[in-house]
């Protein structure tokens, strides 16, 4: 079976992508998510840092 997985941010309406996928026809809807789940997050860079508390000021 073939699967989209796609992207987009409500903050920014140009920033969208997505990928076919194939899985198999047995998937369960757990395995399903976490694998949409590991393929969106490909398509975007995160992380964190520490920040002052006064830098929110």
């Amino acid at each position: 079976m073939k699967i989209r997985v796609w992207i987009s941010s409500p903050e920014n309406a140009s920033f969208e992508a997505s990928d076919i996928i194939d899985v198999p026809d047995s998937v369960s809807d757990d395995e399903l998510e976490k694998t949409a789940r590991e393929v969106a997050l490909e398509h975007v860079e995160w992380g964190y840092e520490r920040v002052n508390s006064d830098e929110n000021s």
